[in-house]
């Protein structure tokens, strides 16, 4: 039977090691990075990702997309599936979105950030939201699991740059549908895991 989780916590809370301890002893598990290297890449994000690849067990599979996730699900067969992050996926497709809308490959996507419109931003956040419910559609037509890691935007201070709102923003609408669509939410503090659904 399909079922998702989603795990959610602010910066470092160590949410993404409460997924991984959840499938700990699962075999096979597809783990789907939505953080895809990059060239050119700063060596911060590198080590993080460098890290996150060492702690997953041998045997699990790792799949670095952030695109047609929903797509992929419906395509493979593994029982489970642990998506880390949804604000990176998000912020991924934010930015091909916004590069898009603006024929700007690659571009200076801050300047056109800065020239978007409410409607333009409402039309981006609706496609994002779009990609995650399909994922949530996909999974409900599989026997699946997948647990969503997401980060917790709504604790902090408002952001002072537009850019920054407007992914605030983003990231609190995708968490609320998914939290919607997840069979279990739980909630991450100081490594310590809250379930809240």
């Amino acid at each position: 039977m399909a079922k998702l989780t989603l795990i959610t916590g602010g910066a470092k809370s160590g949410k993404s090691e409460v997924a991984e301890d959840l499938y700990g002893k699962e075999h096979g598990v597809c783990y789907i990075a939505t953080s895809v290297v990059r060239k050119n890449q700063d060596s911060e994000m590198t080590l993080k990702i460098k890290k996150h690849r060492q702690r997953r067990p041998a045997d699990w599979t790792t799949e670095e997309r952030y695109k047609d996730v929903s797509i992929f699900v419906l395509m493979t067969n593994y029982h489970k599936y642990l998506l880390d992050d949804a604000t990176m996926m998000a912020t991924n497709l934010f930015f091909d979105l916004v590069a898009k809308m603006f024929n700007d490959f690659p571009g200076n996507v801050d300047e056109d950030i800065e020239k978007m419109d409410q409607d333009q931003i409402e039309s981006i956040q609706s496609t994002i939201l779009q990609e995650f419910a399909k994922i949530a559609d996909s999974l409900k037509r599989t026997d699946q699991e997948m647990m969503i890691v997401t980060n917790e935007v709504g604790l902090g201070l408002v952001p002072a740059s537009k850019e920054s709102r407007i992914l605030r923003d983003t990231y609190g609408l995708v968490n609320q549908l998914l939290a919607r669509q997840a069979d279990e939410v739980y909630f991450v503090v100081s490594g310590l895991a809250q379930k809240i659904k």
